[in-house]
């Protein structure tokens, strides 16, 4: 079935109109592509929210909604300041004065004294400068350090990693066979990743193998996070390097870094 343009522009004018009511957005564009596909989600907003929030409140809004999936790169916020009035040291001398006595400044007393009295407030929205704020990089995970210790039964393996400023550890652990040191590596990083990530998830590695690719290798690994209702397999990729080891956590973060740039990390205080 096609989509007719008056039926698109119906439900896009709804959806425009229920992300504006999301907390700290002023404005809200919705493009189609010609199949009808949502192409990009435009927003201006307030500068008291973390774009990342508002980004999935609009990403959870149109789920609920409209049974639309939007991903979160196609969400673009704008935050912006209004930018305040200046005041000089003459007029607040000559606003605190008239406070003090009760009086009312008139536009006579500001020429007297120099200024210039702004014109009473309307109803009418008045245009003010903005200042636009660009979004930092949400913080990504680096490996501060990977360690497998090894006994005849068992094998132990510890991830450490930061991100933001801060650092957690992953601690994984399993009977001492052939090949089971990755997978514990593995298992180790996500496990210092849901350390670090202030929302509580659910990791686990379904798959982690090496494949011959071209002339060399290549690390594969494979994982799923749960997230709410929400369940999804991440992938990805590591050339295997001197390091096997770290090759494994670099795998484990390539698949992890984009979806987790939307999630916050522990503070200081609560990473103690």
């Amino acid at each position: 079935m096609e989509w007719q343009p008056e039926d698109r522009d119906a439900w896009v004018v709804d959806a425009e109109k229920w992300i504006s009511q999301i907390k700290g957005v002023l404005q809200c564009k919705v493009d189609l592509a010609p199949d009808g596909e949502i192409s990009g989600v435009h927003v201006v907003a307030r500068s008291d929210r973390e774009p990342r929030h508002i980004v999935r409140d609009v990403e959870g809004l149109l789920k609920a909604r409209l049974g639309i999936s939007v991903f979160y790169k196609k969400i673009g916020v704008v935050q912006v300041v209004e930018a305040e009035p200046a005041v000089t040291a003459s007029n607040a001398n000559l606003t605190a004065s008239a406070a003090a006595g009760g009086a009312t400044v008139t536009e006579a007393d500001a020429n007297t004294a120099g200024l210039t009295v702004p014109p009473p407030a309307t109803d009418a929205l008045e245009t003010r400068d903005a200042i636009l704020l660009a979004e930092e990089l949400a913080p990504r995970l680096l490996c501060n350090g990977v360690g497998v210790l090894s006994t005849d039964n068992t094998l132990r393996a510890e991830v450490d990693l930061q991100a933001a400023g801060q650092e957690a550890s992953g601690v994984s652990e399993g009977p001492n066979r052939s090949g089971g040191d990755l997978h514990l590596v593995a298992s180790a990083t996500l496990d210092a990743v849901e350390n670090l990530v202030h929302e509580p998830l659910g990791l686990e590695l379904v798959e982690l193998r090496r494949e011959r690719l071209g002339a060399g290798e290549i690390l594969l690994v494979a994982v799923e996070l749960v997230q709410g209702r929400r369940c999804e397999q991440l992938y990805g990729t590591c050339q295997p390097g001197p390091n096997m080891y770290q090759a494994v956590v670099y795998a484990v973060l390539d698949a992890l870094n984009r979806r987790l740039e939307m999630m916050l990390f522990r503070a200081a205080e609560e990473a103690e």
